[in-house]
This record gives C-alpha cells, sequence and structure tokens, in this order.
C-alpha cells in the first residue's frame, strides 16, 4: 500500500493549507494522492464542531470517545480504501491530535495512543508543524473575530509540548513559522524522501 501522511500541529499552523499544497503537488507529479481532515462528516464529527463553536460542555473523556469513533468511521469508510487503492493518504489532523489536545487535559496520551493504534493504521510519516501558542494565537485572532475554548494561550502550550514529545524516528518537527510557501517546500521534500525509500524520513537537518 503506499504511504499514510498525517500533518499535525497547533491551531493556526498551517495544516490544511499545507495538506492541501502537498497533495496537489503530488498529483502534479503524478501521484494519486488524496486528504482526509479530522473530525470528519459523521454524527460523532457533527458533535465536535459544535463543542468547537459552543466550547466544551462534555468531559475530556467524552471529548476522546468522539474522536475516537469518529475516526473509526474515517479508518473504515476512506483511510483503509484509499490505501487498498494505491493512494498517498494525506491526513488534515490525525490520533497524534487527540493524544495531545485530550492529553493536555489530563488524559493520558500513551493509553490514547494505544486505543487509536488498535484500528488506526499508524502513518509513514508525521509531520508536526511546530508553532509557538504565542504565534498561533495571534494567528487565530487575525483570522477569526474570538479565539474558542480550544486555542486559549496557556492551552496551546501544553498541547504544542506534547506534540513536540511526541517526535522520533517517523514523527518529524517542522519550523511552521517559515513563509507558506518555504513550509510547503520543506513537506514536500520530507514527503518525497518517504516514496522515494529513505530509511530515516526524520534525518535532514531542522530548519532554522
Amino acid at each position: 500500500m503506499k504511504p499514510l501522511i498525517a500533518l499535525e500541529g497547533i491551531d493556526g499552523s498551517g495544516k490544511s493549507t499545507q495538506a492541501r499544497f502537498l497533495c496537489d503537488q503530488l498529483r502534479a507529479g503524478g501521484v494519486d494522492a488524496i486528504v482526509f481532515r479530522e473530525p470528519g462528516d459523521t454524527p460523532f464529527g457533527n458533535k465536535l464542531r459544535q463543542q468547537f463553536r459552543d466550547g466544551r460542555t462534555v468531559s475530556p473523556e467524552e471529548e476522546a470517545r468522539l474522536f475516537i469513533e469518529d475516526r473509526r468511521i474515517d479508518v473504515r469508510d476512506n483511510i483503509l480504501p484509499a490505501l487498498a487503492a494505491g493512494k498517498v493518504v494525506v491526513m488534515d489532523r490525525y490520533y497524534f491530535s487527540t493524544m495531545a489536545y485530550q492529553g493536555a487535559l489530563g488524559l493520558d496520551a500513551d493509553e490514547l495512543r494505544e486505543t487509536n493504534e488498535s484500528f488506526a493504521p499508524r502513518p509513514d510519516l508525521t509531520l508536526i508543524l511546530d508553532l509557538p501558542a504565542e504565534t498561533s494565537v495571534a494567528r487565530i485572532r487575525a483570522s477569526r473575530e474570538a479565539t474558542d475554548s480550544y486555542e486559549g494561550t496557556e492551552y496551546l502550550r501544553r498541547v504544542r509540548d506534547l506534540f513536540l514529545g511526541f517526535c522520533d524516528g517517523d514523527v518529524v518537527s517542522v519550523d511552521a513559522t517559515m513563509g507558506v510557501e518555504e513550509l510547503a517546500a520543506e513537506v514536500l521534500r520530507r514527503v518525497l524522501a518517504v516514496l522515494e525509500g529513505s530509511d530515516e524520513p526524520g534525518s535532514a537537518e531542522h530548519p532554522q
């Protein structure tokens, strides 16, 4: 099966933009690629989006359950069929987001990883688009009238720390403070290394 690539990071790091750019660039190079975004268009995903709009009205445990059940459907209906069809799958958020965001609320990130990896395929490469929490909040405020309960600076600092703590081997941090085009080139370079069979996707020097 073709590789599974996940783009992760705190809000405002450019994941959705970079996922689209990556997919477009791969297709332009003759690679059959597709993007899936989480949470998906499921009853669980819809409830989560309502949470994003209205603020947290459920416990961290229930929130994690909603993400996991939404992901089960995504894996079954989208991710596994696309991989089996020979497509490169690009994820705009995946289970490392659940580990980081719900982990920052006090849940055990290792237990969340174990639960997710019991049904969700592990990415061949996870790129953490790394951004300081202060920059994240500034970008969010510049693009929207108000932040929501997921986007407080202190909370995002905890989320960022967890994301960076996951970096090892096929989970790699990329500096998301660089320009959009420069970041897109770096993301593409790292993904092409995986497509070309590199044994060490994270071996390149971290961008400054």
